[in-house]
């Protein structure tokens, strides 16, 4: 069995990918060439991919790195004109994000990230500046996905109707530690919508200044939706209705969570 796991482990590779000098100038292309366990170690650049960047189902880890201040330096730009991320063939926790800034992002739905039954992993990520002209400015997941999100950001994305930060359909129920929800903006949702039986369980996230033209500044809960909040702070978020939370037909179950100067 040791001599079986050496062989696995010995095979990971690490592709770089960067304007010049690396393995690959392409992400997609890099992705195309990897194998599962391998990571793909990105430079502190913004990179242009010229569409919508595919993991294919592949047990891989997309790294970036971190600037002095701690915040993501590789910046994986939609330029407006495409999605970003998107995860539609049964990924799971192996497949993995980390310390990437996605940006600029333009979809129908998930103009940052869009997941179809999978469940990624994200950490120390940052959703800005994306947009969807339906749902999910920032993240779109559907159809029983729950992804795992620890220490990221989502900050002035938007969506033309429901969820500017994230969307969540379909029974979907992603995990949230230390995510920040702000200045997010919909119809409906701004930081976050979450229908269909979608319960995300969230612990020690916060929610400001986000807004929405109708229901939920902060989150939008229907159709059977009862997320679960820990230690959840909502500050300074409006709507016309629920300015930090709304809720219809949901139940939603919250421990030690604070909401301070909401507006409706």
């Amino acid at each position: 069995v040791a001599l079986a796991f050496s062989s696995v482990t010995a095979s990971a590779e690490t592709i770089t990918v960067c304007a010049d000098g690396c393995d690959y100038t392409s992400i997609n292309a890099a992705i195309g060439a990897a194998s599962d366990g391998d990571v793909i170690q990105l430079s502190a650049e913004t990179y242009f991919e010229g569409e919508q960047i595919n993991t294919l189902g592949k047990a891989i880890t997309l790294r970036g790195v971190l600037d002095k201040a701690g915040e993501p330096a590789s910046v994986l730009d939609g330029a407006g004109t495409h999605r970003v991320l998107i995860c539609q063939s049964g990924e799971t926790g192996t497949t993995s994000f980390e310390y990437l800034m996605i940006k600029n992002g333009y979809d129908n739905w998930g103009g940052g990230m869009y997941n179809d039954s999978s469940n990624p992993t994200l950490t120390d990520c940052a959703f800005t500046s994306n947009f969807a002209s339906t749902d999910g400015g920032g993240m779109y997941n559907s159809y029983s996905t729950s992804p795992a999100l620890t220490n990221c950001t989502f900050e002035g994305n938007s969506a033309g109707r429901d969820a500017g930060g994230m969307f969540n359909n379909t029974s979907s129920s992603p995990t949230l530690t230390d995510c920040t929800f702000t200045s997010n903006s919909a119809d409906s949702g701004g930081g976050m919508f979450n229908e269909s039986a979608s319960s995300p369980t969230l612990t020690e996230c916060t929610f400001t200044s986000n807004s929405a033209t109708y229901y939920g500044g902060g989150m939008y809960n229907e159709s059977a939706s009862s997320p679960t909040l820990t230690n959840c702070t909502f500050e300074s978020n409006s709507a016309a209705d629920g300015g930090g939370m709304f809720n219809t037909s949901s139940s939603p179950t919250l421990t030690d969570c604070t909401f301070t100067s909401n507006s409706a």
